[in-house]
């Protein structure tokens, strides 16, 4: 079975889909504001159905055997996202590489208010290594086929006096291919800086988040989370015996790195 070949003048609205929204209750802090791991939780799904339109749908994985998973992400907040709020999230697909794809989204109230944009980086994998993307996404007509060079995340070594906390990923922490979701990356570093002291800039309206995935890590993993403050933000990293599993930071908008 192959992808069924798009029409050659592929529309626009197949290019880029938008989907609604609603923050749920669960997926809120004590403070009433959508937790960070919520929101990219909106950009899975809405670059799965984004994959269903352009005719790729869990299915034709499942036969191939391959799979997506994130590798980086880069997500600006602009304005305060609150329990119930409705939120209007895009997808489209902005490059390739020979095994990567990166997405861009742009996050909007109900009105059209932007209150935020991500870019995130995806690997092809077949379950044991990347593999290269398939023809079939890159001959789709319109798709944007520029190169990128994917996010990074270089961190200095933690500092003497780093908050540093040891995790074991619990069950509901993992998704279908048993890894710890990269979402709950997110909440472990917003955990981590408010322990650290910085409580206030978890909850800043204006605030940017990037995170790069090294490794992924599995149920029963013993790990350590180190956070601690770096320049006008806050720098991150997951590690077990072996080194990093993930680097990530948080800054103020205003002052975040591209």
């Amino acid at each position: 079975m192959t992808a069924p070949d798009p029409a050659p003048d592929t529309p626009s609205d197949v290019l880029r889909v938008e989907q609604a929204y609603r923050v749920r209750f669960d997926e809120a802090t004590p403070d009433g504001l959508a937790k960070t791991s919520a929101l990219l939780g909106y950009l899975q799904d809405v670059a799965w159905r984004h994959s269903e339109v352009l005719g790729f749908p869990r299915a034709w994985y499942r036969e191939r055997g391959l799979a997506w998973v994130v590798r980086a992400i880069a997500v600006t907040l602009a304005a305060p996202i609150r329990d119930g709020d409705e939120l209007r999230v895009s997808t489209r697909i902005a490059g390739f590489r020979r095994v990567m794809a990166r997405r861009r989204s742009e996050l909007r109230a109900a009105d059209g208010t932007p209150v935020g944009d991500a870019s995130v980086d995806w690997a092809m994998t077949d379950g044991r290594a990347p593999t290269r993307i398939p023809a079939d996404f890159t001959s789709v007509p319109g798709i944007d086929l520029s190169p990128f060079a994917p996010t990074r995340v270089d961190l200095p070594p933690a500092p003497p006096g780093a908050t540093e906390a040891l995790l074991v990923p619990r069950l509901r922490e993992l998704d279908p291919m048993g890894h710890l979701n990269n979402g709950v990356y997110l909440d472990w570093l917003d955990e981590a800086v408010a322990a650290a002291g910085g409580a206030d800039d978890v909850r800043a309206a204006a605030r940017r988040y990037r995170m790069e995935y090294l490794r992924a890590a599995g149920p029963g993993a013993a790990l350590r989370s180190i956070a601690w403050r770096d320049g006008a933000g806050w720098a991150w990293r997951l590690a077990d015996d072996a080194g990093d599993l993930v680097r990530g930071r948080l800054d103020p908008a205003s002052s975040a790195q591209p």
